[in-house]
């Protein structure tokens, strides 16, 4: 029977690699979440990471780290949710390749439910807001170029910042840049010339191998999920000055996608063209953005008030003694008297 170390590394090496043949993303998703759970559960067993075994994984353990990533950490049930999808697919991996009295144990893994969720409302930037996070950046520093080149790329594309930070510098060919999205979707942007300048030009004064991270950190390798983050929230802080609408909002590198879309939305692009531009499989995850635009449903409110506006008054119906009596008389029930008048006379 394999350690509980050993197991984890074929989990990744064998099983998620080789046999299951997942994306460079969800294996990335599945490597944060063990960096998690095994910290948190060498503090929860007062052991080495190197020393946990299989007695000290079960479902209390992962119940514990599940209530830490939301107390703790401040993560979202979403967040919660899939960090939990990854340990269930590990304890389906382990039945039969580890010892016999962990198979309860990991049944009690695959056991425990996910947390319903609401769905969030969209968060998006206006024009201004736009222009105000990019002005602030310092583009006299090598990093504020870069973060200035990224934040552009992320609205120009409307891209995930999984797909901008698995960019190369190879990945940018004339007008085009290439982007690798979820379920190993493949999609090809187009970019103003301006935008295909700029990168040019980025590459070449980075002096970049084709193979080499578009966006690195200064130690040259690729920039983090949280890197990015950091530096957007730093640009967004300092536009408060300049836009203070941007006063205590959260714009996370997904809330440019959302710009992205919305924008195009109000160009009044076609939806069919904004799900192939951001890589949706699904026509009803770009019609969210109609859901969360405000102003389409002013719109809508105002064509219904126009209606009910324009339609004619009713004329009041003149009075008449005549209607007033026969109203007031009792009334038949004309179904049953059909009924019977239908029925078979007796003779």
């Amino acid at each position: 029977m394999h350690s509980l170390s050993s197991l984890i590394e074929r989990f990744f090496s064998d099983h998620l690699r080789a046999q299951r043949d997942l994306s460079i993303h969800t294996i990335s998703a599945y490597g944060d979440t063990f960096r998690l759970f095994l910290r948190f559960l060498s503090e929860y067993r007062h052991k080495s990471i190197d020393q946990l075994g299989f007695e000290d994984l079960d479902a209390d353990s992962i119940l514990a780290f599940l209530n830490h990533l939301e107390a703790t950490r401040h993560n979202t049930a979403r967040t919660r949710n899939a960090r939990l999808a990854a340990l269930r697919s590990f304890a389906r991996f382990s039945v039969g390749q580890s010892a016999p009295h962990w198979l309860s144990a990991a049944r009690r893994i695959m056991a425990i439910p996910c947390k319903r969720t609401a769905k969030p409302v969209i968060g998006f930037m206006d024009r201004r807001e736009v222009a105000a996070v990019l002005d602030s950046v310092d583009l006299s520093t090598r990093s504020g170029q870069r973060d200035h080149l990224l934040f552009s790329l992320l609205y120009q594309t409307g891209a995930r910042i999984s797909e901008i930070l698995h960019l190369q510098a190879a990945a940018v060919q004339g007008r085009f840049v290439s982007l690798h999205g979820k379920g190993r979707k493949e999609r090809t942007v187009p970019l103003q010339s301006e935008m295909t300048r700029r990168l040019r030009r980025f590459v070449q004064s980075n002096r970049l191998q084709p193979d080499q991270p578009l966006f690195a950190n200064r130690h040259g390798a690729t920039l983090t999920r949280e890197g990015v983050a950091l530096r957007l929230n730093l640009a967004v802080r300092k536009a408060e000055q300049a836009c203070p609408s941007l006063h205590g909002r959260k714009i996370t590198p997904h809330v440019w996608r959302h710009t992205t879309a919305m924008h195009l939305l109000h160009a009044g692009v076609p939806l069919e063209i904004i799900a192939l531009w951001l890589g949706h499989e699904q026509p009803s995850t770009t019609h969210t953005y109609v859901q969360a635009d405000l102003n389409i449903k002013d719109q809508c409110a105002h064509l219904l008030d126009r209606t009910v506006v324009s339609r004619p008054p009713r004329r009041p119906t003149p009075f008449s003694r005549l209607l007033s009596f026969l109203e007031a008389q009792p009334r038949h029930n004309y179904a049953n008297f059909a009924f019977r008048q239908s029925s078979p006379v007796p003779l």
